[in-house]
């Protein structure tokens, strides 16, 4: 009877080891990197669900919800991935192999789908038409501050793929290494690439790859555009992106 006390005492200490459980929890980490991407999703989602306010007040959020995974992997990988919707639409600007091209949305280039006015004063094309004429003027006003900051021509699109002006976006925008295009698309590249950046290495000496990725997840997650709508996430991200340009004061001693 005793030693059955003993042993059933051990099991007891076992569960509630501290030091047992993070082997555990590793182990079930290390099981499936799926199942790690889908938490680190739920956690974007978590962190803004019901979340109110200007977009800079999720800044630090958005450092908190990237994952480290994203660090290890090849700065070349890391860009093709962000890009491709992108560059979907940019394809035969890029010069993309044929073979990488077959693995994405067919190009498009329809420039009847640009609007009448100047490319040079036209900063929004709102194809797909989720902005409010407000909401519109908010943004472009928004993006007037971004380029006055720091020189980097923040450009946004919103579309339903295939319904898009495509590779007529960079002659009417005159698209350049300080050209930021942000691809708003409702639906029709998937769901995961509803908010997408194509960042130029002008642009990266700003900001690197990993940080439009980050922003990327959070804004872009079904769980952010199911509670926010689509229009009110597009001014969020440009919110986001001017608060970040933004020059930084100097410290005081």
């Amino acid at each position: 009877m005793m030693r059955d006390a003993e042993a059933s005492q051990r099991r007891r200490q076992g569960r509630c080891n501290p030091a047992a459980r993070p082997m555990l929890v590793v182990a079930i980490i290390g099981a499936s990197a799926m199942t790690f991407e889908v938490f680190r999703q739920a956690t974007s989602a978590a962190t803004f669900l019901g979340s109110a306010g200007h977009a800079s007040a999720r800044a630090a959020a958005v450092e908190a919800a990237a994952t480290e995974a994203s660090a290890e992997v090849p700065a070349s990988r890391r860009q093709a991935a962000l890009a491709a919707p992108v560059a979907a639409l940019l394809a035969a600007a890029v010069g993309a192999p044929p073979e990488a091209l077959a693995k994405r949305p067919t190009g498009v280039n329809n420039p009847g789908l640009l609007p009448p006015t100047d490319g040079k004063s036209t900063t929004v094309i709102d194809v797909a038409k989720i902005l409010t004429e407000s909401q519109e003027r908010q943004v472009m006003a928004t993006i007037k501050e971004i380029e006055l900051d720091s020189k980097v021509k923040l450009r946004v699109l919103t579309q339903t793929y295939p319904n898009s002006p495509g590779l007529a976006i960079r002659d009417y925008w005159g698209v350049d290494d300080l050209t930021l295009i942000y691809v708003h698309d409702t639906g029709g590249l998937g769901e995961s690439n509803v908010v997408n950046f194509n960042a130029p290495m002008g642009v990266e000496k700003f900001k690197p790859v990993n940080f439009w990725r980050r922003a990327q997840n959070v804004f872009g997650n079904r769980y952010y555009i199911r509670d926010h709508g689509d229009g009110e996430t597009v001014i969020d991200v440009v919110n986001y992106i001017r608060d970040e340009f933004k020059p930084k004061p100097p410290e005081s001693s």
